[in-house]
């Protein structure tokens, strides 16, 4: 059995590195070995659940583990309003989801999703039904349809003096250089936290870790070892949010522990009756950087063109990281505000201008040439074509927050 981790309510969980080393030594001397089929285990309801206090609504998806009794189709595009589906799982839908108090014996109903007229598993409770207290102990209990129940707890952080819901959710805008910066954070200790989750969102996925300190340091040279690839961290062009959150003990032991792909075995299970987490954190900071490098190449500029209905547009381009034969590139478009990812092999330049802050999630394709002060080229026709063709090399605006 392979149980697939989905993706946490508000997207707040610490990716995690699956680790499958297998040592096979077999000796024959004459003897045959017979093939046994192995029946597939029967499915396990799997709960995933993370209190926000800061959250305008609680999530709980509810799903079951995957036996190879479901095909997966891996060309769906993720949807955060269908997230089990869309990420190859099988959603249990018609599932009765309260959450409760500890003392309270009613508590409040989850109310599914549904799109396109069907079930999704995903269970939501709004603030204004049930607002998460810091400091204060939950109940979940998750009713299948076919009648299997799953029960969990969590006792939510504490939070900071002066603290108000919601609050976790502002970000302080933060200029970074990243050729010559270190994000110095720094933040309260708080009762009830097991640990400090420590975040950084990427265009290739999250930089995440644990820490036991109330101080952290993040360079502008740091790689994600948590991508394939080992990017960049810090994107130059890019608003990244940063944010570090005080988490309950489900949460932390449910992140450390590992999943086995063959056995299904190792995840620290944090319910009965089925699989899965049910945990809780508070928000204590959060940053939105915006990153910045030295010009060291000939692309490192701001390109700036007319679109045919008379619109500038301008692209701040940098290379990201310079290889042996071809080099990533990133940036920002400016009117709408799109972040920009990039190759450039001798002259030829290719760039996806994003739509959401994702790799995934592409608005415009371009393939052209640079050529001196110019970059001349092509739009892809499936998108965006009102793009200027021509660009030209300029003086960079400098870089404000966004407030």
């Amino acid at each position: 059995m392979v149980t697939r981790r989905a993706a946490t309510p508000d997207a707040w969980r610490l990716p995690s590195r699956v680790t499958a080393t297998i040592l096979v030594g077999v000796l024959l001397s004459g003897c045959e070995l017979d093939a046994v089929n192995v029946a597939p285990p029967a499915p396990q309801v799997v709960v995933h659940a993370v209190l926000n206090a800061d959250a305008d609504e609680q999530v709980i998806l509810v799903e079951s583990s995957l036996t190879g009794r479901v095909r997966i189709d891996s060309t769906v595009r993720f949807d955060p309003l269908d997230p089990i589906r869309s990420a190859g799982g099988e959603p249990l839908s018609g599932a009765s989801v309260r959450l409760l108090t500890d003392a309270d014996t009613n508590g409040v109903s989850a109310e599914e999703t549904r799109v396109s007229g069907r079930g999704t598993g995903r269970y939501v409770v709004p603030a204004h039904a049930l607002a998460i207290r810091p400091g204060t102990r939950y109940r979940l209990r998750v009713r299948t349809a076919d009648g299997r129940e799953v029960t969990g707890e969590t006792q939510v952080p504490g939070a900071p003096l002066a603290w108000t819901p919601g609050g976790g959710t502002q970000a302080t805008p933060v200029a970074f250089a990243r050729d010559r910066d270190t994000l110095q954070l720094t933040w309260t200790p708080v009762s009830g936290a097991r640990t400090y989750a420590v975040r950084v969102e990427t265009p290739f996925g999250p930089w995440a870790l644990f820490s036991d300190s109330t101080r952290f340091a993040l360079s502008g040279s740091l790689r994600n070892f948590l991508a394939d690839g080992l990017p960049s961290v810090w994107l130059p062009g890019f608003r990244q949010v940063v944010s570090v959150v005080a988490v309950d003990r489900n949460f932390y032991d449910y992140n450390r522990s590992g999943n086995d792909p063959f056995g299904g075995t190792g995840l620290i299970s944090s319910v009965r009756g089925g699989l899965g987490l049910f945990g809780s954190m508070v928000g204590l900071v959060r940053r939105e950087v915006t990153v910045t490098d030295r010009d060291r190449a000939p692309l490192d500029a701001a390109w700036r063109g007319t679109t045919a209905d008379g619109q500038p547009v301008t692209l701040e381009l940098w290379i990201d990281a310079a290889g042996p034969s071809v080099a990533s590139v990133s940036g920002r478009r400016s009117a709408p505000e799109q972040f920009v990812l990039g190759t450039l092999q001798g002259d030829n330049l290719r760039l996806a201008v994003l739509a959401t802050r994702s790799s995934a999630d592409t608005a415009a394709l371009f393939s052209g040439r640079l050529q001196g002060d110019s970059l001349a080229g092509t739009w892809d026709s499936r998108f965006d074509t009102r793009l200027p063709r021509v660009l030209r090399r300029g003086p960079r605006t400098p870089f404000v927050p966004a407030p």
